[in-house]
């Protein structure tokens, strides 16, 4: 057991240590201007929504936030703030984060992907079903742009086939 924890708390630092150098940081902390923007926005006081640990990503051009908004059934939501506009690239109800997004480096580009597990009811299945959402960064607007396909890449583990990002959504204005 004492082995798993040194191999997880290694691969921790080694993806903090990736993200740092590309000028990514992470942590549990939002933007000030950003819990401002989801306040306005959402029409919902402060205190009823909180970032996941670890679950808030900054660059330089801006943020992405896991938010778990206080509710007996279990909303979450994906935030991307950026040149001062918001937007939701994902909610759920009801629904559950797997743990902080991971910095993927599976396509090796110059900006790691970003990737969210989380857990998600499914209607038609009448239960919980895992499910991705995944970023790209987009260096032309310096971005992080919402793509399913990716997502789908990552959820479906096959890597013969690269995903197409042509359905990326980035935030309006970042174009």
């Amino acid at each position: 057991m004492k082995v798993v924890y040194l191999l997880f708390m290694a691969l921790t630092w080694t993806l903090s240590a990736n993200a740092a150098l590309v000028g990514l940081s992470t942590g549990s902390t939002m933007p000030n201007n950003m819990i401002a923007a989801i306040v306005k926005e959402s029409e919902m006081p402060a205190d009823s929504f909180h970032s996941i640990a670890d679950g808030v990503l900054n660059w330089s051009g801006g943020t992405i936030a896991a938010v778990v908004i206080e509710d007996p059934n279990g909303i979450c939501a994906i935030y991307r703030y950026q040149g001062g506009q918001l937007d939701l690239p994902f909610d759920g109800v009801p629904c559950k984060f797997q743990g902080p997004p991971s910095l993927m480096s599976d396509r090796k580009t110059a900006m790691p992907d970003v990737v969210f597990a989380v857990e998600l009811f499914v209607p038609n299945r009448g239960g919980m079903a895992n499910h991705k959402v995944a970023f790209y960064y987009d260096s032309e607007k310096n971005a992080y742009c919402e793509s399913q396909s990716l997502a789908s890449w990552y959820l479906s583990g096959n890597r013969a086939l690269a995903p197409d990002l042509q359905d990326g959504q980035c935030l309006a204005g970042s174009e």
